[in-house]
């Protein structure tokens, strides 16, 4: 941890408070260098190797142990944008992820044999695509549902999208 905090390489510290917790994130960049030759040859193109540690604090309570998770990227990311790309990417899956959960109840679903969990987890994904892409009618996902399995004739329309 201690190398991380005071690397002197390219670094950038972005600190956020939100709903009651505080959440600070080292983050740090890396050109591909001796140590990271063998994972190159497995991803052709990597220029560069990141690293975030974030630090979550809940009320007055101490941080917690840090979570650390690893990029790799065949761009060269200074470690502002590894910031920005890292914060974008876990934007766009947590809304994906919240959307399949409330609005298909993804999470309900207690099918796990063979592929079928992985199976119906593309139809779901096919199914809000559709559902998003239909703007005929003005409503949330839910109600779009709700009119689908009522109404034959909007259900050809969503799926004629």
């Amino acid at each position: 941890m201690a190398k991380v905090v005071n690397f002197d390489g390219d670094a950038y510290v972005t600190d956020e408070k939100n709903r009651g917790r505080q959440e600070t994130r080292y983050h740090i960049v890396s050109e591909i260098t001796e140590e990271f030759q063998e994972l190159s040859y497995e991803w052709p193109g990597l220029k560069t190797v990141g690293v975030v540690m974030s630090f979550r604090q809940e009320g007055g309570e101490a941080p917690e142990v840090p979570m650390i998770r690893y990029y790799i990227s065949s761009t060269e990311l200074s470690a502002k944008k590894l910031a920005e790309a890292a914060r974008q990417h876990w934007y766009v899956e947590n809304k994906l992820h919240w959307s399949l959960d409330v609005t298909l109840r993804e999470d309900a679903c207690k099918i796990h044999r063979g592929q079928a969990a992985e199976n119906l987890a593309r139809v779901r994904h096919i199914a809000l695509n559709y559902l998003k892409g239909e703007k005929g009618f003005k409503g949330g996902i839910r109600r779009k549902q709700k009119k689908a399995a009522l109404d034959e004739t909007y259900l050809a329309d969503i799926l004629a999208v």
